[in-house]
């Protein structure tokens, strides 16, 4: 060792650790000579040998009690009996400049012993490995925590703790590829440093591994592979409270063992570093345990609690969807709450964004549309019977609505999971809405527009008709305050139900308000009427050989030029939304400046849905359309001095995925002559005859028309024969075509966007004083309130805490209730306990965080008193 090296080592004592006083024995005298070449600022440097031992004692306890010193020995530590400076030297730095030594001061531990045990480890303790070890160890370690953190030097885990070094053991086995047969290669590195003992010590420690005497000797090999299958059979086990006859043999028995080992895999499963890991690992040992068929004739309720296998997902979900059709309403609703359920577990977290998650969120979202939409056939098992086609239109607009919207739900969810699995419940799917829905609904509506003769009188109570649009929804804003702008956007077939979701997602914002109102559809149904109602004007008219245009006031309303013709007799414009869309802040002040009215024109869901190539995605163009107006309506309030923006459709459409039947078409075959228009759900002529096999009618009664244009309709949602097939279609008198919705948005400011700022719902437990009397045990979290348009749900994280470390697993839940009854607003948390030696006077909290923020929300004091416990020995 030479002078640098005793320096460094001297300097540590000294300075880092701060001793004041340094005893250095040297009986072979080896170093005397260098005590002069000692570069130690402020440290006195005395030679025992030449220096009184008990003047030397009262100088450091009376005369300077302040000074450091160096206490140099040229000869070996004295008996105790004969020892002056013995109780100075048992409170002070003892140095020693042998290698080891320098090595265990180097690492700045504390306990002599540890000496003779680093001495058994001087060929694992190179330079590079000191440098880690010393930022993995604590200076008052033992010999086996010195070990571990050899142990994660080999490894390269980023700390010594079992579950650290175990997952990246595990992600090393991952990572060679070869299963769970062969161990990871680091394996052999601490073979040959005799290290394998204290790793499998720390298992049967920590989790309750069952090692064999040989293995806690080294004698004989430990299995990583073994040791995962009994882990995760261990947990799968203890999450479904049960240990089958199959798994005695490899689950841990010991009710320690599988709490901690459930605490373990949930840790596991939470790392963002080794989670993907662990999703190879478990379809190992699922594999290696037959898991698949083990778990088939298991019920699912049993296995709702466990995340440990991806197969338990598919079994689940192959459940359900043999189930879901038939069910009964009650059994719907539980398994809506298991699929909540089922999205906070590990499979399809959305904390974790990848494939595998993304795919199970969508296959649980089609179920839980599934779930809706048949729970929703339950309520009208009898069909439709309303009294009056102003009963139907209200029941529409306030629930009937919501089986176009569950379908257009399942449908999207299932296209983007694309998944064999959804096969069965497509069907199922299809046959409620195409063949019970469609056809209730059609029959209802149908016999009540003809009782009623509706199309002569096309009016429903108090519902605005779509051609009076600007005089009742635009003109009385202006009348108010002629300064004002008003921004109408028209988007093109965007239905009603789509625009109930438009109105939720604007109104998450605080900076708007959004409500929804809808007004009665001209008939037919189609764009160029559609459109051509809802501008400005006095007068609407067909003309003879004139097929595809509605004149408005006696000019054309085709096209966006004509249309901005139109509307600038009234201070106003026509825009596409692709312009809005490209306008910068000041180039769209600068283009809307004297303008009053604007009218922009945005075509998502026709543009799709009315082409045989791409009308299969549609309800993706849905949701599109849905993202755009979103953003549209935030952009023109924010950016262009704008206070109001309108939102409403020309029409809406009619939808299935499946091929029409023969059932779904009218007896007409021939197409008739001299018409200006047709379509699989209207045609429009000056001279068409009546028929008894399509609904006739004027669209001077339905749009208000200065020409009698003659239209047929096929009955209910039925489709001419003679146009070509398409799934998506309008034009026609179904609710879903002529309920057309009107979305007015507000913008707020001041005090008024005060009060509808959101916040999240608050959790708490209803007992302030909690036990924990075994190692796995459910707490009661409730929910305070209702979800609200201002109160939004929550999703938490909760665990056990002693200080800042996790004692026990952590379970993730999601609190979205909407009902004013307490007990529905009340889950239930169930939390393993990890490891063993818990006391009753230590302090344990139950700590619930904002899982997506990782914050704080409240802690609750826990007394852990396991009365019957059964350690791991």
């Amino acid at each position: 060792m030479d002078t640098k090296q005793l320096t460094q080592g001297l300097n540590q004592a000294f300075f880092e650790e701060n001793h004041r006083l340094v005893f250095w024995f040297d009986p072979e005298q080896s170093f005397a000579d260098e005590l002069g070449n000692l570069a130690l600022p402020d440290v006195q440097v005395v030679n025992m040998g030449e220096e009184s031992t008990l003047a030397m004692k009262l100088k450091l306890e009376l005369e300077d009690t302040q000074g450091k010193y160096l206490l140099y020995f040229p000869y070996a530590e004295p008996e105790p009996v004969n020892d002056w400076l013995l109780d100075m030297r048992l409170y002070s730095r003892s140095f020693h400049a042998d290698r080891i030594s320098l090595i265990f001061n180097e690492l700045g531990l504390q306990q002599q012993s540890l000496r003779a045990h680093l001495a058994k480890r001087e060929s694992f303790l190179s330079k590079s490995r000191q440098a880690v070890l010393k930022r993995l160890i604590q200076p008052d370690a033992n010999e086996h925590e010195l070990d571990l953190a050899m142990v994660a030097v080999v490894i390269g885990a980023a700390s010594a703790d079992v579950a650290t070094l175990l997952f990246t053991l595990a992600d090393e086995l991952v990572g060679e590829g070869q299963g769970l047969e062969t161990n990871p290669p680091s394996m052999a590195t601490l073979e040959k440093y005799q290290l394998v003992p204290a790793l499998v010590q720390a298992l049967q420690e920590e989790v309750g591994y069952p090692a064999s005497a040989e293995e806690l000797s080294g004698e004989a090999s430990f299995s990583l592979g073994h040791f995962l299958i009994r882990l995760l059979a261990t947990g799968f086990c203890e999450n479904i409270s049960d240990i089958p006859p199959w798994a005695r043999s490899v689950a841990m028995s010991s009710a320690n063992a599988r709490a901690t080992a459930r605490a373990l895999l949930s840790r596991w499963r939470d790392s963002s570093r080794y989670y993907a890991a662990y999703d190879e690992l478990s379809e190992w040992v699922a594999q290696a345990l037959n898991i698949k068929q083990r778990i088939n004739d298991l019920p699912i309720e049993s296995l709702a609690l466990d995340a440990t296998f991806q197969e338990v997902e598919n079994r689940i979900i192959v459940e359900l969807v043999s189930a879901i059709p038939q069910a009964l309403p009650a059994d719907l609703t539980m398994w809506s709450r298991m699929i909540a359920d089922r999205l906070d577990n590990y499979w399809a977290s959305r904390h974790k964004d990848d494939a595998v998650r993304r795919k199970y969120r969508k296959v649980y979202s089609a179920l839980s549309a599934a779930i809706a939409l048949f729970s929703l056939r339950h309520q009208f098992a009898n069909g439709f019977h309303f009294s009056s086609t102003e009963a139907l239109y209200q029941a529409y607009e306030g629930e009937l609505y919501r089986f176009d919207s569950e379908y257009r739900h399942y449908c999207s969810a299932s296209q983007q999971a694309h998944v064999e699995i959804l096969k069965e419940l497509d069907e199922a799917v299809e046959h409620c809405y195409a063949y019970w829905y469609i056809d209730q609904l059609s029959r209802n509506w149908g016999d009540l527009v003809e009782a009623e003769q509706r199309l002569e009188h096309w009016k429903i109570g108090k519902v605005p008709n779509q051609q009076d649009f600007y005089q009742h929804w635009v003109q009385p804003r202006f009348d108010a305050s002629r300064n004002k702008r008003v921004v109408v956007i028209i988007s093109d077939a965007f239905r009603y139900e789509a625009a109930v979701e438009l109105c939720e997602r604007i109104n998450e914002k605080r900076y708007s308000e959004a409500t929804l109102a809808s007004q009665l559809g001209v008939l037919p149904s189609y764009t160029t009427l559609g459109m051509a109602s809802l501008l400005p004007h006095k007068t609407l008219e067909y003309r003879e050989g004139v097929a595809d245009d509605v004149f408005v006031d006696g000019q054309s309303s085709k096209g966006s030029a004509a249309r901005n013709k139109i509307l600038s007799a009234y201070k106003g414009m026509a825009v596409t939304a692709e312009q809005v869309k490209g306008w910068s802040r000041d180039a769209g002040r600068d283009a809307l400046r004297d303008q009053q009215l604007v009218y922009v024109y945005h075509n998502v869901v026709d543009a799709r849905g009315d082409s045989a190539s791409t009308e299969s995605e549609t309800f993706n163009a849905v949701e599109h359309a849905i993202e755009e107006l979103t953003e549209l309506t935030r952009k023109i309030l924010m950016h262009f001095n704008t206070s109001t923006v309108l939102v409403t459709a020309d029409h809406g459409f009619l939808f299935q995925h499946s091929k029409l039947e023969a059932a779904d078409r009218t007896s007409l075959v021939d197409k008739p002559a001299a018409v200006l228009k047709s379509k699989k759900r209207y045609v429009i002529g000056m001279d068409l005859p009546n028929t008894k096999e399509a609904w006739c009618g004027s669209t001077r009664q339905t749009a208000g028309t200065a020409s009698d244009t003659r239209f047929w309709l096929p009955k209910g949602a039925n489709r001419f024969h003679f146009v070509g097939g398409a799934r998506f279609v309008h034009g026609g008198a179904m609710p879903q075509e002529i309920v057309v919705p009107v979305v007015t948005v507000n913008q707020l400011r001041g005090e008024k966007a005060e009060r509808r700022t959101k916040r999240k719902v608050e959790v708490i437990s209803p007992k302030s004083s909690l036990k924990m009397v075994n190692n796995i045990q459910r707490f009661d979290l409730m929910q305070t309130e209702a979800i609200s348009d201002k109160v939004l749900p929550i999703t938490i994280a909760v665990a056990i805490y002693e200080g800042d470390k996790a004692v026990s697993s952590e379970e993730v839940v999601t609190f979205d209730s909407a009902s004013d009854a307490i007990s529905e607003r009340v889950k239930q948390v169930r939390l393993s306990l990890s490891g063993s030696g818990f006391d009753r006077k230590t302090e344990y909290f139950l700590v619930l965080k904002d899982k997506d923020l990782n914050t704080e929300i409240d802690r609750y004091r826990v007394v852990i008193d396991l009365a019957f416990t059964d350690d791991f020995f």
